[in-house]
């Protein structure tokens, strides 16, 4: 709206002089209008970001993040609109200042290759999101395990009567010692999230999904996690777009069309552009 009224600034002032109206915004007003339009271009870039139908939970807290730094700094421009710019920062602070203990977003977050763990508020924020999704590789490693039925049983040797009475115990302390396996897959599950981290990063405006397509093989159980994680969106503004689209579908000419045609056509409305080749 500003910037519109920005844009019709000398046909507004032509309308005045000619009309001879009584009021009209001064220099100042126009200048700090101005300042404003400027000062918040990062919130309409990050909101149309978040807002697309390829945002992710990943994109959360890297755009959270960045908003906070660029209400942080100071400039010459901020006179005239620091009383703004100062609320506006409080208010991300209060409306984001948990959003980096949710699981959802803090392990998205890591597991985006784009950002991993740079992009924390601080050292500790990311040392918990990385405890976060330790846990939750230990314990998908333990399920993966008490869900293996490849491999049938081992049975125990038969033991005569005759056998030591010590044998018992033998064959507890064995059996106390049977998760050893399962402490390699752990270990292993650490030590590739140590060496995923310790990689490069990748260019934003890389895609996230294909880096794990390709790099599947190397991290076999951070690419499961990503598949799981990485496919929940940030908002609900793709859903709710999605649903505004039935009113094109199902209007005045036609409008005895079936709700089960609707809903077919509406998904392939949705999901064909996914297979088919994108025009250069």
């Amino acid at each position: 709206m500003i910037q519109s009224l920005i844009e019709q600034k000398r046909a507004l002032g032509v309308f005045v002089s000619e009309h001879e109206l009584p009021d009209n915004l001064t220099a100042h007003q126009w200048a700090l209008l101005e300042k404003v339009v400027t000062f918040l271009g990062p919130f309409e870039e990050l909101t149309r970001k978040v807002s697309s139908s390829e945002a992710m939970a990943a994109d959360v807290i890297p755009a959270v993040t960045v908003l906070q730094r660029f209400l942080s700094r100071e400039t010459d421009d901020d006179h005239g609109i620091k009383t703004m710019k100062g609320t506006l920062a409080a208010a991300v602070r209060r409306r984001f200042s948990d959003v980096e203990e949710q699981p959802l977003y803090s392990i998205a977050t890591l597991l985006d290759p784009r950002y991993k763990n740079l992009f924390f508020s601080n050292t500790n924020t990311a040392a918990n999101a990385k405890e976060m999704l330790i846990r939750e590789l230990l314990r998908s490693s333990r399920e993966e395990e008490n869900h293996d039925l490849h491999e049938p049983p081992v049975r125990k040797p038969r033991r005569d009567h005759a056998s030591s009475s010590l044998d018992s115990i033998f064959d507890e302390i064995a059996d106390e010692q049977a998760p050893v396996s399962l402490n390699r897959a752990q270990v292993g599950s650490t030590a590739q999230l140590e060496t995923y981290l310790g990689e490069t990063t990748i260019p934003r405006e890389n895609k996230p999904l294909q880096y794990w397509a390709v790099n599947k093989v190397r991290f076999p159980t951070l690419a499961k996690m990503a598949s799981r994680y990485l496919s929940a969106p940030c908002s609900s503004v793709d859903s709710e777009r999605l649903f505004s689209s039935v009113s094109h579908i199902v209007n005045d000419d036609r409008n005895r069309i079936t709700a089960d045609h609707a809903e077919m056509i509406l998904f392939i409305k949705k999901n064909l552009p996914l297979i088919l080749p994108k025009s250069t």
